[in-house]
């Protein structure tokens, strides 16, 4: 039994070495702030302290399951050692599903949903927009499972899916512009990249304005999404891209107005 066990802890540290990685610690921090946003805006609702216990214990779980499943995909991982990985992966998971169960089942199939989306997207390594991929799936999916589990559902949420589409294209406009050096085989040049995350951003806010006249969103919040996008793009449109340092600062400002603008819509809801 001692070795068994020794076995098992050997196994659960195996994703430490994930956790030095920074695409890594970037989702890590996207999920975490989401769930906390997501609880703390569920509209009508004051959520109990077991309600946070509930819902950031399966978000512990379902990260540490979706680690252990990465660290099981090296082809240089031995046979045995990647099964009882992909164990421990399961065996998390599950206890995720059942403490879900516990609120509805609704809230379970969508947990369920997201998770293997992501799961899919972060195996999947052969592709550079996969931290890109899965910062906008955590931010579109997070607030649905949340807001499922209080009973807060909102349609307005299904916004977020073409915010988090959108998101997800002018993020990696904006990373080619940038990119140094140049892409030689990209159709646009940085300019035109940079133009079109510009165009992804005023067109995230006017989506946002319109889906509020068309519904009951507090169009002040919304309005006050767009003008925030408006003053970012404003920002970055005067840092030069030249330099390192001006082209991280352009690349913060773009990815802060996209998600401004779907943190107001959510508050707006």
């Amino acid at each position: 039994m001692p070795v068994s066990l020794a076995h098992v802890g050997q196994h659960l540290l195996a994703p430490r070495t994930l956790l030095r990685r920074r695409p890594v610690q970037i989702a890590i921090g996207v999920a975490a702030v989401a769930t906390i946003l997501a609880i703390v805006l569920a509209p009508e609702t004051t959520p109990s302290t077991w309600d946070w216990v509930r819902i950031l214990l399966i978000g512990l779980l379902g990260t540490g399951s979706v680690l252990m499943f990465v660290a099981a995909q090296p082809p240089a991982a031995d046979a045995v050692e990647r099964r009882a990985r992909l164990l421990i992966a399961a065996a998390l998971v599950t206890l995720a599903l059942a403490i879900n169960l516990t609120f509805t089942l609704g809230t379970a199939l969508i947990f369920s949903i997201g998770f293997t989306v992501v799961v899919l997207i972060a195996t999947e390594n052969r592709d550079h927009r996969i931290p890109r991929l899965i910062s906008g799936a955590l931010i579109a999916g997070i607030p649905f499972w949340v807001w499922s589990a209080l009973q807060a559902w909102t349609w307005g949420l299904l916004l977020l899916i073409p915010l988090a589409a959108i998101g997800v294209i002018s993020d990696g406009h904006m990373r080619a512009a940038v990119a140094s050096p140049e892409d030689a085989d990209s159709l646009l040049t940085p300019r035109a990249h940079r133009l079109a995350c510009w165009l992804g951003i005023f067109g995230s806010a006017l989506i946002a304005l319109v889906a509020g006249l068309l519904s009951d969103a507090a169009n002040g919040v919304v309005a006050l999404g767009a003008v925030g996008a408006i003053v970012l793009v404003g920002l970055e449109a005067g840092t030069p891209l030249s330099a390192a340092p001006g082209a991280r600062t352009s690349l913060a400002l773009a990815e802060a107005a996209l998600l401004w603008v779907a943190i107001c819509w959510i508050v707006s809801l």
